[in-house]
């Protein structure tokens, strides 16, 4: 088990009265559990938590009247990753329990479908199981080059192969799509990761079904994935964006941080990480 230090701000400039879904609260599930956490922001605001109907997704609701705005998650999350079975099978499309099965279709930007053909020819004859979406995740680190600013939100599956290139969300959209046009239920994961280079951003990961669990996999090897807080899952992006909102908003900064937390340190202290050069500024 290894305990984690969150400490993530976003900077706005609100334009017009606009409510705002955060997803960035770290969730509780068999895999983690949020010792300690505190939401604020700046001005105070009241906000609430709501849940989202079928997931373990946490969304804190803030409605904001125009002028500057920043939210701040605090937390200390407790990680307890599996060793994964490197052995673990495939499993026969009728024997998925009911809970995976929506992860076999495709999705907005994971057009399995359309790439049916292409995962059939490059992975078909791969060894079946856990070995198999490592051969993916291995094929797309070696043909697409990681680069920032080279793809936008709107980029699918299809858009990262034409380009060539794309990050760690787009990465995890092209995995996604190769398992499922596989028949392997898979999903597209947020969460809280270290890694030096690029700067802190929220990253994507994502999960495939495999045996009877499911199993994270990065095929970014930014970050290992036992490391990673875990935030929210879903299809594919669309349904776990950092922030939705509803009004006129812009993002002027974000610093989602993360850091192992010291053996001595108290469950029930909340460390700080901000500093005044932490984060990526997107405007002035």
């Amino acid at each position: 088990m290894s305990v984690f230090n969150i400490d993530c701000e976003l900077d706005y400039d609100v334009l017009a009265q606009t409510l705002f879904l955060f997803n960035i609260g770290a969730q509780t599930d068999e895999r983690q559990r949020v010792v300690s956490e505190s939401i604020s922001s700046e001005p105070s605001y009241r906000w609430d938590e709501i849940g989202e109907a079928g997931t373990t997704n946490r969304l804190f609701r803030i409605d904001v009247p125009p002028g500057p705005f920043s939210i701040r998650y605090i937390a200390k999350v407790e990680v307890n990753s599996p060793e994964p079975d490197s052995s673990a099978p495939e499993v026969p499309i009728a024997q998925l329990p009911g809970d995976a099965l929506p992860f076999l279709r495709a999705s907005r930007y994971c057009e399995s479908d359309q790439l049916f053909h292409l995962a059939v020819r490059r992975f078909g004859q791969a060894p079946r199981g856990y070995a198999r979406v490592q051969a993916i995740c291995a094929w797309i680190r070696e043909n697409i080059d990681y680069v920032i600013g080279t793809s936008s939100l709107s980029y699918s599956a299809r858009d990262v192969l034409a380009q060539r290139a794309g990050v760690c969300r787009d990465f995890a959209h092209l995995a996604v799509t190769f398992c499922r046009a596989l028949n392997i239920p898979a999903r597209f994961v947020t969460g809280y990761a270290r890694y030096a280079e690029p700067p802190p951003d929220f990253h994507a990961v994502f999960e495939a079904f495999l045996g009877d669990r499911w199993y994270l996999f990065d095929p970014t090897e930014l970050s290992p994935t036992r490391d990673l807080v875990r935030i929210g899952s879903g299809r594919d992006a669309s349904e776990v964006p950092f922030a939705t909102f509803f009004g006129a908003a812009r993002l002027r900064r974000l610093s989602p941080l993360v850091e192992l937390a010291a053996a001595d340190e108290s469950p029930d202290v909340l460390v700080p990480l901000q500093t005044p050069d932490a984060g990526i500024l997107l405007a002035a």
